[in-house]
């Protein structure tokens, strides 16, 4: 091997103004960025990890400028991908040397065409990324670097991809302690929203992987499914409580409790070493998996939120994208959480495949219906890498395509996809019209009014009466 590089890794590319102004409010430090710092860093690379969020350009350069990187990681959903081709270009003009790779759920869904599309990327990392960085940190010849996409004079090389990570617990706990985590402090990582006071959420990644077959979702890690040992993740916990302050946990896998028997286990170890009384945590889950006896025991180890996949309200619907549930299952589901003392937020999407006006009331009277705290009404936004991409490319369950402006791929906003039967602009009054009978009760409008900041009650209005 050549001489080690020196690598910074960006918590997300420079945001100058979200198009989506609806959907995230507010900065979080991303899991996958924290594991690729402490796999090169164990690895003996000199690696800086900086979140240029709410910093000047004059702030950026110096950071760049006095840690003098070889290599530059940025990360990109589809919405940032042309936000991390500008940070690139940032990042070329205070250094035309530095080589910059971009990495996550765009780029890897489309690598060698977002190598093509966005002029100021040198390589695309796709699907895991530890080994890849860490092969490129230690200079190994690019044509030998698995899960790499590059440029070689005019052309593109893609190789072929990785073997998945097969024992996550050999994976160093996450680098926390090379973020500035105050940024984050009185954030909420599954919702979006701001907690109140200053408390931090930190990110546990207990799984990799998602074994169902959704259309909508495209999976960045593929489809095995690989848990960390129950032991791994309460040391992981201690660690983020005893080193960085942590005063809620949230798992980010979105499959909680698939591996029952290692989710009963972990939730044992909470309340049996005490850890429930000093934190509370959240995640996403399924309403075919989390039954009410496993609900009780999440309640009891400090479970206090969990955000469900619903999508629809129309068996017909859950049925044609592969959810795999019955409205039965999601009734109960919510039921048990609200008896045990558990808040929910349901999360919808509008626009799917061969769905009519018919079926997104359904769903707006299903969700009002519903014994959820709160609900989230997404416009159907075709991810490159998923089945309804690929549907809406051919016209497939009438879908159209509207544009290729990744900017717009956020989804509150719907601006890339309608259909033959609904239209963008029925898609955004019944999402408004979804919104409004939502929380328009007397026992959620106030808990809608806390979660809202000033920018996001002005898009709010903006949207209802079409400013936007």
């Amino acid at each position: 091997m050549k001489t080690k590089k020196k690598v910074l890794l960006f918590n997300s590319p420079i945001i100058k103004e979200k198009m989506d102004r609806l959907e995230m409010g507010n900065t979080f430090p991303r899991i996958g960025i924290s594991s690729i710092a402490a796999h090169l860093r164990e690895s003996g690379i000199k690696i800086k990890v900086f979140d240029p969020i709410g910093e000047s350009s004059r702030k950026i350069t110096s950071i760049v400028k006095r840690f003098d990187p070889d290599i530059v990681g940025i990360p990109a959903y589809t919405s940032e991908i042309y936000a991390a081709n500008e940070t690139a270009r940032f990042i070329k003009k205070i250094n035309p040397k530095i080589f910059t790779i971009v990495g996550g759920a765009h780029p890897s869904a489309l690598p060698k065409r977002t190598l093509e599309e966005f002029y100021f990327f040198d390589a695309v990392a796709f699907g895991e990324g530890e080994e890849t960085a860490l092969e490129l940190a230690q200079d190994k010849p690019l044509n030998r670097i698995l899960s790499l996409a590059y440029k070689e004079g005019d052309k593109i090389k893609v190789n072929k991809p990785r073997p998945l990570i097969k024992n996550f617990d050999d994976l160093p706990f996450p680098a926390w302690e090379l973020f500035d985590l105050d940024k984050y402090r009185g954030g909420s990582i599954g919702t979006g929203f701001k907690k109140s006071g200053r408390r931090l959420e930190i990110p546990v990644e207990g799984a990799r992987g998602c074994p169902f077959n959704c259309n909508f979702c495209f999976r960045v890690s593929g489809r095995v499914i690989r848990f960390k040992s129950p032991e791994k993740i309460i040391e992981e916990i201690r660690r983020a409580i005893n080193k960085f302050g942590a005063t809620d946990i949230f798992f980010v896998e979105g499959t909680f409790a698939v591996n029952r028997q290692q989710a009963e286990k972990l939730c044992d170890l909470l309340i049996e070493t005490g850890l429930n009384q000093q934190i509370t945590w959240s995640t996403g889950g399924r309403v075919d998996v989390l039954g009410e006896r496993l609900l009780k025991k999440m309640k009891k180890s400090g479970c206090v939120f969990i955000g469900y996949g619903v999508e629809s309200g129309d068996q017909e619907m859950l049925d044609k994208m592969g959810k795999q549930t019955k409205l039965e299952q999601i009734v109960r589901s919510f039921n048990d959480c609200k008896k045990i003392g558990i808040a929910t937020e349901a999360n919808f999407i509008i626009g799917h495949p061969f769905e009519t006006e018919e079926k997104v009331l359904k769903t707006i009277k299903f969700a009002r219906n519903l014994n959820a705290d709160h609900a989230n009404f997404a416009i159907m936004v075709p991810f490159p890498g998923t089945e309804v991409y690929e549907m809406a490319k051919k016209g497939i369950g009438g879908l159209k395509l509207l544009t290729y402006d990744w900017r717009v791929y956020g989804k509150q906003i719907g601006a890339a996809l309608e259909s033959d039967q609904l239209p963008r602009e029925k898609l955004i009054k019944l999402q408004n019209k979804a919104y409004f009978q939502f929380y328009s009760t007397p026992r959620r409008l106030p808990l809608f009014i806390k979660r809202l900041t000033p920018g996001r009650i002005f898009s709010a209005l903006g949207r209802i009466f079409g400013k936007s």
